[in-house]
C-alpha cells in the first residue's frame, strides 16, 4: 500500500489515458478520474484500468475541475496527473521514497514536454505530489496553481527527482483538440475578471503565447507590451516577458525589433542567458555566422541562469555548444564542428539532435570508424542507451546501435 491516489481530469482522452493509467498501476492505491464531457471511449478505458470515474459538466475552470477530483481522494497522498502524461517507471522508487520517507509535504516533479522538434524538448518543475488536505486546492481558471494554498496551509515544498513525460504539446495533439482556441477563450474570461495588475500581466503573457501559436502576431505583441508596462520593471516574470516579445518579433521576421528588445532585456537582466542564446538563433536566421558564434560563446560564459523563474534547458551549456557546432558546419569548418559536436554529446548524451547531426555529418565514413570517434567521449553502453531512446533511427544509427551492443556483450564475457 503506497497511500497514493492518482487523480486527473479528462475529456476525450482515449488516445492517451490508457498509457497514463497503466504507468501508475504500480504505485496507485486508488485512481480518480473526473470526466468533463467525453464523447469518445475515455470513460470506458479509464474504468477498465481500474479508475473511479465521476462525470461532471465542464465548468470552464481548470482549478474547479481539479478540485472536484481532490474531493474524492481518501488516501494520505495525492498524485495529480494530466491524461496526456506518463510516469516514468525508472523513477517509481524515488516517488515511493517521497511518501514513505517524506522530506516535504508537497513535491515539485520534473515534467518533460515532447514537441515536434526534438531540440525544443523542455523541462519544468510542477507541483503534482502532495499530502491530501482540504486546505490544499487549485486556484485559477487556466494555468492553475496549487502552491499558494500549500503556503497558506503552512506546508513545505521540496523537489523530487521524478519525471512525467508530457505529450500534449505535439502540434497534432494541439490541433486535434482545438486546445489553442479553448485556452484563448479561458484566458479572455480570466483577463476580464478582477485581479491585481501583476495577475493581469501574467494572464496577458499567457494569452500572448497562445496568440503567437495561432499566428495572431500583432495581437501577441500588443499583449506583451501591455504586460511589460503593468508589472514592475525588475519583477521575476519580466525576463520572460521581454523574451516572449523578442520571439513574437522573430516569428514576424522583424529582426531589427528583435535585437532592440533583447538589448533592453539585457540592460535590465544582464545575466539572463536566454536572451543571448535567442539572439544567436536570430543571427543564424540572418546568416550572420560570426555574430551567432559570439552569442553562443557568450551564452556558455554566462552558463545556466540563476535565480530566474524559467530558462530553456541547455541554453548556457549543451545547446550553446550544439549551436557552435552547427555554425562551424555552416561555415565549412568541419574539424571545429566535429569537436563541438563531440563536446555536446559528451555533456548531454541523450540530446538526440546533436548525436543525429554528428552521425549524419559522417555518413560517408565507415560505421566502425564513427563508433571509434564517438567512443572518445562516451562508452559503447552509454551510446547504445542514447540510441535506444530514439523511436525512428536511421539505417546508419541502427548499424551503430548493433555495433555498440556487440561491444557491450563482448566486454561482459
Amino acid at each position: 500500500m503506497s497511500g497514493i491516489t492518482v487523480a486527473l481530469i479528462a475529456r476525450n482522452e482515449e488516445r492517451f489515458i490508457q498509457q497514463c493509467l497503466q504507468s501508475v498501476h504500480a504505485i496507485a492505491d486508488d485512481i480518480v478520474v473526473i470526466d468533463t464531457g467525453s464523447d469518445d471511449n475515455t470513460i470506458s478505458i479509464a474504468q477498465r484500468e481500474g479508475a473511479r470515474v465521476f462525470s461532471r459538466p465542464w465548468p470552464k475552470d481548470f482549478a474547479r475541475a481539479r478540485n472536484w477530483a481532490l474531493e474524492e481522494v481518501k488516501t494520505p497522498w495525492t498524485l495529480m496527473l494530466d491524461a496526456d502524461e506518463v510516469l516514468l517507471a525508472d523513477d517509481i522508487p524515488n516517488l515511493l521514497a517521497g511518501v514513505t520517507q517524506p522530506t516535504a509535504d508537497a513535491y515539485n516533479l520534473r515534467i518533460v514536454s515532447l514537441t515536434d522538434r526534438a531540440e525544443d524538448l523542455s523541462e519544468a518543475r510542477v507541483t503534482r505530489l502532495f499530502r491530501t488536505d482540504p486546505r490544499i486546492r487549485w486556484e485559477g481558471r487556466i494555468h492553475e496553481q496549487i502552491i499558494p494554498s500549500i503556503g497558506r496551509a503552512g506546508f513545505n515544498l521540496g523537489p523530487l527527482d521524478v519525471r512525467l513525460m508530457h505529450y500534449g504539446y505535439l502540434n497534432e495533439v494541439m490541433t486535434s483538440r482545438d486546445k489553442l482556441q479553448r485556452n484563448l477563450d479561458l484566458l479572455d474570461l480570466s483577463i476580464k475578471e478582477r485581479g491585481t495588475s501583476d495577475w493581469k500581466a501574467y494572464m496577458l503573457w499567457q494569452r500572448a503565447q497562445t496568440l503567437m501559436a495561432l499566428q495572431r502576431l500583432d495581437d501577441a505583441a500588443k499583449d506583451m507590451k501591455q504586460a511589460i508596462a503593468l508589472m514592475h520593471p525588475t519583477a521575476p516574470l519580466q525576463p520572460l516577458f521581454w523574451l516572449t516579445l523578442a520571439k513574437v518579433y522573430t516569428v514576424k521576421k522583424d529582426f531589427r525589433k528583435v535585437h532592440q528588445t533583447i538589448r533592453e532585456g539585457l540592460r535590465l537582466f544582464p545575466d539572463y542567458t536566454d536572451f543571448v542564446y535567442w539572439e544567436g538563433m536570430v543571427y543564424i536566421n540572418e546568416g550572420n555566422w560570426d555574430r551567432a558564434w559570439e552569442s553562443f560563446q557568450h551564452a556558455l560564459q554566462l552558463g545556466v541562469p540563476k535565480a530566474y523563474l524559467q530558462s530553456e534547458l541547455g541554453v548556457g551549456t549543451f545547446k550553446a555548444l550544439w549551436q557552435m557546432a552547427r555554425v562551424s558546419r555552416m561555415q565549412g569548418k568541419m574539424t571545429q564542428a566535429e569537436a563541438y559536436y563531440l563536446k555536446t554529446i559528451q555533456m548531454k548524451t541523450a540530446f538526440y539532435p546533436a548525436l543525429h547531426e554528428y552521425i549524419e555529418m559522417l555518413s560517408a565514413t565507415e560505421p566502425q570508424a564513427i563508433l571509434q570517434r564517438l567512443c572518445l567521449v562516451l562508452s559503447p553502453r552509454a551510446l547504445a542507451g542514447a540510441l535506444q531512446m530514439v523511436f525512428h533511427r536511421t539505417p546508419l544509427e541502427e548499424n551503430l546501435l548493433r555495433l555498440c551492443q556487440e561491444q557491450v556483450k563482448t566486454s561482459a564475457v
